[in-house]
């Protein structure tokens, strides 16, 4: 009897995991950019130059951008990919100057992001990375409700 009823709340549960395999995708894929995000601007900090975070479908990009070090294939510095299905709404390009903040100065970024074949709602929290012209890096876990 215990197994029976055991089993019930197993099949009852299913679609809530699924939701919630889906919503961790999601979150994931925002820490990614997010990460990454932190990781150019020190990176443009340490080196005392431009570090550009390039964010496109399911790929992220970091590369240096400083003229004297800007030489192909030596600038990148890292490549990363998002999760499972989560990319970039649009292509992004952020660059960071050497005071970590974004250039050309007072620039600021919107990446929202999202998982293919789910609508982003109440359920599906799709994150949102900010950018703001300060230099400010935070991360909206949902971009509907983010302000």
């Amino acid at each position: 009897i215990s197994l029976a009823i055991a089993g019930i709340l197993v099949a009852m549960a299913a679609p809530y995991f699924a939701d919630y395999n889906v919503n961790a995708r999601l979150r994931e894929g925002g820490n990614a950019a997010l990460s990454e995000a932190l990781y150019a601007q020190g990176e443009a900090i340490k080196r005392n130059g431009t570090v550009r975070l390039v964010i496109s479908g399911s790929t992220l990009q970091t590369t240096d951008e400083t003229p004297e070090r800007a030489d192909p294939p030596d600038n990148v510095l890292r490549n990363r990919a998002m999760p499972d299905g989560v990319t970039a709404d649009a292509a992004v390009t952020l660059n960071f100057g050497s005071n970590g903040r974004p250039t050309p100065f007072g620039t600021s970024y919107v990446v929202d992001l999202s998982k293919s074949g789910v609508t982003c709602s109440g359920d599906y929290r799709c994150p949102s990375l900010r950018v703001d012209a300060g230099g400010g890096i935070r991360l909206c876990g949902n971009k509907n409700a983010c302000s």
